[in-house]
């Protein structure tokens, strides 16, 4: 019998592990994808954000804590709108700040290459969509304008365009930026269609401490193989040649498993073809892979023969319920659409499914031990 049971231990082991193996699957890649349209009337250059062109646009505003490799939420508040026109791209941000009278900006001199220790932001683009490379223009609330390019991974500092424009304003509990790059600046224009890698970082200072967001998750010029991507022209909802240039554009670098999140929708990519779905939709069926789990661990618990050691699972799973009772409550709220919400909200659920097999293996192992 006792052989029996060493036996069974070890195909149990041998099951515990392949069950660990197919949980610890790696999600597709997120995309971060703005619509970039055309406008008619180009922005006065003045940082206030009040011109007509503004008013239409969708707002970027689904921003990450910088430098994480897991969706967690923005430290800072940030939304951005982007448009451009014949002459080059435009760009209005807004940069929520409760404390704006501690707002960093000693910076004051072109080329700094410290401007990144103020209060400021990186707009980081990529034409040619290489992942190695791109070009960086940085400025901050005295409008001063620092820029470098990266080719294939090496940075130059002393590379300088004198065409972009900044100006900055502040309002109540908010800051504002208002800049302008022409093609001739970024050596490329697009055409109605095309689709350009790029990212736009916050740094903030106010609260003594560093905290930084990021539109792509990870992605910075330290990670140009993570940044988002701009689709010009009316790009959203995605038709599908939208979604094969995107697939063409980003495979050589997020691989060919990839998630686009747009307000109220989810497009995943599964390596060769795009399948879309509702945000609702995709988050129920993530709570009801959550729910399983936690309910397969309550089964293996409840087999425990010794009761002391039972109620210390089922105290752990109580725990489990209660959060996942909280994620419900999240999943019906309008603000969980937004794509960076509904992002942090599948990873609490896939971290709550981990620990629920875990704790399930505990118990069915624990079953097998005191059964001897």
């Amino acid at each position: 019998m006792r052989t029996l049971l060493s036996l069974g231990r070890l195909s149990l082991l041998a099951f515990v592990s392949v069950g660990a193996m197919s949980a610890a699957v790696s999600e597709p890649a997120l995309i971060s994808f703005y619509s970039c349209q055309r406008c008619s009337a180009p922005p006065t250059m003045d940082g206030k954000l009040d011109d007509p062109c503004w008013q239409a646009l969708p707002a970027m505003e689904d921003f990450f804590q910088y430098w994480c490799p897991t969706p967690k939420p923005a430290p800072l508040k940030t939304s951005a709108k982007l448009c451009y026109d014949g002459a080059g791209l435009y760009l209005g941000i807004r940069m929520f700040e409760e404390q704006l009278d501690k707002v960093k900006a000693a910076v004051t001199n072109r080329d700094n290459p410290v401007t990144w220790t103020d209060d400021c932001v990186e707009i980081i683009i990529d034409p040619q969509n290489c992942g190695t490379g791109y070009l960086k223009f940085v400025t901050n609330l005295n409008a001063i304008r620092y820029d470098e390019k990266c080719v294939n991974t090496s940075l130059d500092s002393s590379w300088n365009v004198e065409g972009w424009k900044v100006a900055t304003a502040k309002g109540q509990g908010e800051w504002f930026i208002e800049c302008f790059l022409p093609w001739s600046d970024l050596d490329a224009t697009p055409a109605d269609g095309d689709i350009w890698s790029f990212d736009l970082v916050r740094y903030g200072y106010s609260t003594g401490k560093f905290r930084g967001v990021t539109w792509s998750l990870g992605g910075s010029g330290a990670a140009p193989q993570k940044l988002g991507y701009l689709g010009f022209g009316a790009t959203v909802p995605p038709s599908e040649g939208t979604l094969a240039t995107l697939a063409r554009v980003a495979e050589p670098t997020k691989g060919p498993r990839m998630r686009l999140l747009l307000p109220g929708l989810v497009f995943e990519r599964d390596g060769a073809a795009w399948t879309r779905s509702d945000v609702r939709e995709w988050q129920k069926q993530c709570l009801a892979e959550a729910t399983e789990a936690v309910n397969a661990a309550e089964s293996a618990a409840n087999a425990i023969p010794k009761p002391d050691e039972k109620a210390k699972l089922l105290a752990k799973l109580a725990e489990l319920r209660a959060k996942l009772a909280e994620f419900a409550a999240q999943a019906q709220s309008a603000d969980a659409q937004s794509p960076s919400l509904a992002c942090q909200l599948r990873q609490s659920l896939r971290a709550m499914r981990k620990d629920a097999d875990e704790l399930k293996w505990d118990g069915m192992l624990l079953s097998l031990a005191l059964s001897e």
